[in-house]
């Protein structure tokens, strides 16, 4: 497949957990900026959000919109290919989980009159996430997104 996992610390995908407890981090790092690599991370990261506590509705926006910041690295942050790296943290004392998803790319258009804010994938990653933060920058992207564990049932 392609991943190489730094630690994901003993994370069984599809357990569930209450959201109390700390689960380990999930990072990839360097990981291959290819369409082929996006499913299986979407879901390990939709596996460890149901560890984390969330619920299933929380799980599958988590999914959705990890995938499309993924996604948008693919097409996007560079013109052949690129690396990024996804990180996984959950806040158990803060009831939340946080993913990050950063590329050292530069914004590549899809063809002509793309614009930065063109597309549909940014407002939606918006929408699905509790909180979302794109930071650009010349040296790449990060897209921070959480979202709450309280009051979460599956």
């Amino acid at each position: 497949m392609g991943l190489e996992m730094m630690s994901n610390g003993g994370v069984t995908p599809g357990a569930a957990g209450d959201g109390e407890c700390p689960v380990p981090a999930l990072r990839y790092q360097r990981v291959r900026a290819s369409p082929g690599e996006l499913p299986a991370l979407r879901d390990e990261l939709a596996g460890w959000g149901r560890c984390a506590g969330l619920g299933s509705d929380a799980v599958q926006a988590l999914a959705l919109a990890c995938y499309e910041a993924m996604a948008n690295v693919v097409e996007h942050a560079y013109a052949h290919s690129g690396e990024m790296d996804v990180e996984a943290v959950h806040f158990a004392a803060e009831r939340r989980v946080q993913v990050t998803v950063t590329d050292r790319g530069s914004w590549v258009p899809l063809g002509l009159g793309a614009g930065v804010e063109g597309g549909r994938g940014l407002p939606l990653i918006r929408r699905l996430a509790d909180e979302a933060v794109i930071t650009p920058s010349d040296t790449g992207s990060v897209v921070t997104m959480s979202w709450s564990t309280a009051g979460e049932s599956s």
